[in-house]
């Protein structure tokens, strides 16, 4: 009769630990990842002094949330594409100048680093456009 209680038991256990916790709707965590928000700026480096970065004064952003703004930040751009707004077509860093203006679109609580200036990942950046000045 024990044997049987034991087997009972066992199987009980091994049965229970199959089971998968629900998991969340893809939906629930589209819309948290979806979150964006449009910053402007203004060059004062392309990579002359920070390579694979792009030095920006003045990011701020263009609605008026509670999300922070810098006074100087460097976008990490690894692995982001520069736009140019106008034209709708890919750009290299090497042809913005100092004072162009750009529209970087972050994703809501992207990672900034907390040195002197912040800097901000390829993880945390959308896009990157280039404002037409005309």
């Amino acid at each position: 009769m024990k044997k049987w209680i034991v087997s009972f038991i066992a199987v009980t256990f091994l049965a229970g630990c199959g089971v998968e916790a629900p998991k969340e709707s893809s939906s629930e965590t589209d819309t948290a990842e979806d979150k964006t928000i449009l910053y402007s700026g203004t060059v004062i480096d392309f990579g002359e002094t920070h390579t694979d970065g792009l030095f920006i004064s003045d990011l701020t952003p263009l609605d008026s949330t509670e999300a922070a703004s810098f006074d100087e930040v460097i976008l990490l751009t690894e692995e982001v594409s520069l736009v140019d707004q106008k034209s709708g077509e890919s750009i290299r860093a090497s042809e913005l100048v100092n004072g162009d203006t750009v529209q970087v679109t972050l994703i809501e609580h992207a990672p900034t680093t907390m040195s002197l200036p912040p800097q901000i990942a390829g993880m945390g950046i959308v896009k990157i456009e280039k404002v037409s000045n005309q």
